[in-house]
């Protein structure tokens, strides 16, 4: 079993999730449709790639992505959200519309419309 720092739920939820590049990944899989390393390193953050490797890993490890072989090309593999990753999906949504709400002012509102109606309109979005 894992070693978590603390027996607090909110404390071993951020052990898993809570690092800067967790969620970004989850939301390019989950809601952009991201699938492959080369997709993904192409985020507009700008993850090094080697963090992104290792979050990679993590995310795999941990039962949120699943990691396949590309049938097309043996070099390259698949990620994909699994229903523990799809079960975050909620609190994406929360984040996302707690910064729209708190972190935008009218101007940047206007100008990130369509990326928020983008993200609104995904599935995953408006299935959870």
């Amino acid at each position: 079993m894992k070693n978590y720092r603390s027996i607090c739920p909110l404390s071993r939820s951020l052990d898993t999730f809570g690092d800067k590049w967790t969620l970004l990944i989850l939301r390019d899989v989950g809601l952009y449709g991201k699938t492959t390393f080369k997709e993904l390193a192409q985020m507009q953050e700008g993850i090094a790639t080697n963090t992104l490797a290792d979050r990679l890993e993590k995310l795999t490890a941990e039962g949120l992505l699943t990691k396949t072989k590309s049938k097309r090309n043996k070099l390259v593999f698949h990620y994909n959200i699994t229903e523990k990753g799809l079960d975050l999906i909620p609190i994406i949504k929360a984040a996302i519309d707690w910064s729209e709400k708190y972190l935008y002012n009218d101007e940047e509102k206007s100008a990130a419309a369509e990326l928020f109606t983008f993200v609104r309109s995904t599935p995953a979005f408006s299935e959870n």
